[in-house]
């Protein structure tokens, strides 16, 4: 798999993610789900976000590798 394709494949994970979150958030709404939801949920978007951005310098290193060592695969 390709670095792209793991960093497409995150997004995604967060996108479906929210979009059940919502969804369960038609049928659970009370404290525990707001608190949980501060301390687990929201989080993600920062760490998810700073994961593709690791992602994106990797591949970014992987083919300034690749130029310098002559494999223009």
């Amino acid at each position: 798999m390709s670095l792209n394709v793991a960093k497409a494949n995150l997004m995604d994970a967060l996108k479906t993610l929210r979009a059940r979150w919502e969804k369960a958030g038609a049928d659970w709404d009370d404290d525990t789900r707001r608190q949980f939801q501060q301390d687990f949920i929201d989080p993600l978007d920062t760490k998810i976000l700073a994961a593709a951005k690791g992602l994106d310098h990797v591949s970014d290193l992987i083919a300034a590798a690749r130029r310098d060592c002559g494999d223009h695969v």
